[in-house]
């Protein structure tokens, strides 16, 4: 009986994290089919990213005593780490990192950031207030153009092999593209257990044309 409750829980959560990424896509559309808040680029900053996720997570929790912090200080006071969301409701605290595959090197910097969550002793947490949780997430949060060779690839390389959504697969009949097959993954790449995670992809310009060739990526795992 205890495990099968466990398990419920779980689940609940699971449908949550799934639901704010949906609620974080709505946005996005709703916003970019209004007005495109960029000048001679393309990219928007990761700020928008974290700022937008939270508000559709704490949207998600259903938590009017949620609270939300972005920059918040990590272990050293020097570090932070793009956001944090702290639900009583649900006694958990969810650690947010954004990041902007506006080039290669940034997968070896999500992958620092994803990293550097597991850190065993988070004593500085309590050290803030928050002191009444027993569930931790890691939210992982990025965004790529659809415009190069190995941007063609991240979908793959962050959903898995062979586990990119058909919605992002579309992309390529749509736009006649052809995404790319990477040679490895994230999973493969981390140093932490990252098999238990999940990951989507979304291709935003199904919808909005102004940005036919972007994607949204988030994934999550319970730590």
């Amino acid at each position: 009986m205890i495990v099968f409750e466990f398990y419920i829980v779980e689940e609940s959560m699971d449908y949550i994290i799934r639901k704010s990424f949906d609620k974080m896509i709505s946005t996005y559309e709703c916003t970019l089919n209004k007005f495109y808040p960029a000048r001679g680029c393309t990219g928007f900053t990761e700020v928008n990213q974290t700022h937008t996720y939270i508000n559709a997570l704490i949207h998600s929790l259903d938590d009017e005593n949620a609270v939300s912090w972005l920059e918040f200080p990590w272990v050293l006071k020097k570090q932070h780490i793009d956001g944090i969301v702290y639900s009583p409701k649900h006694n958990s605290v969810f650690y947010i990192e954004a990041k902007r595959f506006s080039h290669k090197k940034k997968k070896k910097e999500i992958i620092r950031d994803i990293e550097r969550l597991y850190c065993p002793n988070k004593e500085f947490i309590a050290e803030c207030g928050i002191i009444n949780f027993d569930r931790e997430f890691v939210i992982a949060l990025s965004d790529v153009w659809l415009e190069t060779k190995w941007k063609k690839s991240i979908p793959e390389w962050w959903c898995g092999i062979d586990s990119t959504p058909n919605q992002v697969k579309n992309w390529e009949s749509e736009l006649r593209g052809q995404l790319v097959k990477p040679e490895s993954t994230l999973c493969q790449e981390l140093g932490v257990d990252w098999s238990t995670s999940f990951r989507y992809a979304y291709w935003l310009g199904e919808n909005v044309s102004s940005v036919e060739n972007y994607c949204l990526l988030m994934a999550a795992s319970k730590i």
